[in-house]
């Protein structure tokens, strides 16, 4: 039995998921460069980085890589 989960909508990121964003618009990255660009601990980074994951927000390509999945990111006006 799964338990469904609701997707993340703009009202749901955190300022660190959209930090979090905004470093992998420049380019895919792990989560210790992730986390020095944008200002957060490596452990905080890794922890959205899976939330973000579980909403195909952020795509893993193996070897701790991430990139972003434009299509998926909620529309917001939020600017950072």
């Amino acid at each position: 039995m799964s338990i469904a989960t609701k997707s993340m909508d703009a009202d749901d990121m955190r300022d660190a998921d959209w930090a979090i964003l905004n470093v992998l618009r420049e380019g895919r990255a792990n989560a210790p460069l992730i986390a020095e660009e944008a200002g957060y601990s490596s452990q905080y980074v890794r922890e959205r980085l899976g939330r973000l994951k579980q909403d195909d927000i952020v795509k893993p390509l193996g070897h701790g890589i991430y990139e972003i999945n434009e299509d998926e990111v909620p529309e917001s006006d939020h600017d950072e």
